[in-house]
């Protein structure tokens, strides 16, 4: 069947074989998508957790924000 065909007896169905049709595509193009991601979230775990075991305060944080935006634009 060339694709021309396809789409004539697309054009020719109900609503809601088009439906059921568009279900069964989106189902398939799903099972070969890429891992799950909450593979990803798992290895990603403790990926941003600082080196020196706390995190800075608010203060610190904005202090050293202040202190890049005028290293930056010195």
């Amino acid at each position: 069947m060339t694709y021309a065909q396809v789409v004539t007896q697309i054009r020719r169905m109900s609503r809601a074989e088009k439906l059921a049709l568009m279900k069964v595509l989106a189902d398939t193009l799903t099972e070969n998508s890429a891992p799950k991601r909450r593979r990803t979230l798992k290895n990603m775990y403790g990926a941003l957790h600082p080196k020196t075991g706390r995190l800075p305060s608010n203060k610190q944080i904005k202090k050293d924000y202040a202190n890049f935006l005028v290293e930056k634009y010195k």
